[in-house]
């Protein structure tokens, strides 16, 4: 089956990316994590043999520079985050996908082995998600355009992943395990091998 994963990302700009974190340790500090989780989603959609599109939100895509070379990016279209969403799975049916998963850059977590295993889950399934720690998710996929998954909601709110389950009750739908994506300083904290590089980062320059 025709198969494509979706990504959605946020130019890499300071004062624009990973917000609450920046709340705490900085703008700087928290453009350089995002930069670390891009290219880590980066390095795994590389060993996938499905295609990949970026959707992008924010400046023009050639503020990623290096990162996301090997893959088409397109603008995210509608007002919120579910009509970017829906507007993207939309694109990719109508391009003939038949598997389609959709994912953000947060996740540290990512890995080729947890990407295939979500495609493989569609074989015999009509929907996959991946709930995240915050109560949202870290991955959602559809072999079939369900429009109201993304609308009527609090997108960032901790209801996001119950509501759209709930939504999926009476369907065929695949349940991941439960990530951390790194939105504030207690995620980043518990993402030991990020955390680490970024302790001995910011140590060594305040040293």
């Amino acid at each position: 089956m025709k198969s494509i994963v979706l990504v959605f990302a946020k130019t890499p700009i300071l004062g624009t990316v990973k917000t609450r974190l920046a709340f705490v340790i900085g703008n700087k500090k928290a453009l350089w994590i995002y930069k670390k989780l891009l290219y880590k989603t980066d390095s795994e959609l590389k060993k996938l043999s499905q295609d990949v599109v970026v959707f992008y939100h924010g400046e023009p895509s050639t503020l990623f520079k290096k990162i996301f070379l090997a893959f088409q990016k397109k603008i995210q279209l509608g007002e919120d985050l579910g009509e970017r969403m829906q507007s993207a799975f939309q694109w990719g049916f109508d391009k003939g996908y038949e598997k389609i998963l959709i994912i953000g850059t947060d996740l540290w977590d990512l890995s080729k082995p947890l990407l295939e295993n979500a495609f493989k889950q569609l074989d015999s399934n009509d929907y996959v998600i991946g709930p995240a720690s915050d109560g949202g998710y870290y991955l959602l996929g559809c072999k079939k355009f369900t429009k109201h998954l993304f609308t009527k909601k609090k997108w960032g709110s901790p209801e996001v992943y119950h509501q759209t389950v709930k939504e999926l009750m009476g369907k065929s739908v695949a349940i991941l395990d439960k990530k951390n994506d790194i939105d504030i300083l207690e995620d980043l904290e518990q993402s030991h091998e990020l955390y680490t590089k970024f302790k001995n980062k910011f140590s060594e320059r305040e040293n």
